[in-house]
């Protein structure tokens, strides 16, 4: 009988991969963890709850599985033009608008998806432009908390309206209110473009909407494959 070692590169052997990735750096969901401020996120639970390891409370592996009821509130076809400006305040009224466009009422659990038209910048190489600060904005806060959505998403990198000139006081005021005080999730980089030209041309903005995020345990983000079916 000839006893093998632990390792012999003669006998069974496997490969293996490791992923190194910056879990935000595409289409990608927020974890609740992701924002704080006064010493908190969401539900209270303090700002050392997060670690090099990640994130002990509200990590993004908690939501496990996000299917439900999508809507397409395009608000740039809303308003007529192919995409909003440079940088632009989404308000609860541009909400109306688009939910008016697609003849739609948005309610509980739906998973709402804002198109900017911001993408169009980044598919075209401005990387400043699609960095420019259009998006919902401190005045749409109140209409998710109102029609008690379960997730919203958008076009663009910074999710919401920054204009540091005009708003020094708003700094990412969007994130702490979805984030640390309603539990709202949020994503970014979304590419609404062909959902946009395909809900114009039947006229159905909503649809069913899959969009798990890659369980990343303890993550503060992760990117996503969002599916829709018509």
């Amino acid at each position: 009988m000839v006893n093998r070692p632990v390792f012999d590169p003669e006998g069974f052997c496997t490969s293996d991969d490791i992923v190194v990735m910056g879990l935000q750096a595409a289409t990608h969901w927020d974890a609740l963890a992701h924002a704080s401020y006064l010493g908190r996120i969401y539900n209270g639970h303090p700002i050392d709850s997060l670690t090099e390891a990640g994130a002990a409370r509200c990590g993004i592996g908690n939501v496990a599985r996000l299917v439900s009821r999508g809507v397409l509130l395009d608000v740039a076809r809303a308003k007529g033009v192919e995409r909003l400006d440079v940088p632009y305040a989404i308000t609860g009224e541009d909400l109306d608008a688009a939910c008016e466009l697609g003849k739609l009422t948005c309610g509980p659990g739906d998973v709402v998806l804002v198109r900017t038209g911001m993408m169009q910048l980044l598919k075209a190489g401005d990387k400043q432009g699609y960095h420019g600060g259009t998006g919902p904005s401190f005045w749409s806060v109140e209409w998710f908390r109102d029609h008690d959505v379960a997730a919203v998403a958008t076009d663009n990198i910074t999710f919401e309206y920054l204009d540091m000139d005009k708003h020094p006081d708003l700094l990412l005021v969007v994130h702490l209110l979805h984030l640390v005080e309603m539990g709202l999730t949020q994503g970014q980089n979304f590419d609404l473009e062909a959902l946009a030209d395909d809900c114009a041309d039947d006229g159905v903005y909503e649809f069913l909407f899959e969009g798990s995020p890659e369980p990343f345990v303890n993550g503060l983000g992760a990117p996503v494959n969002p599916i829709v079916v018509k």
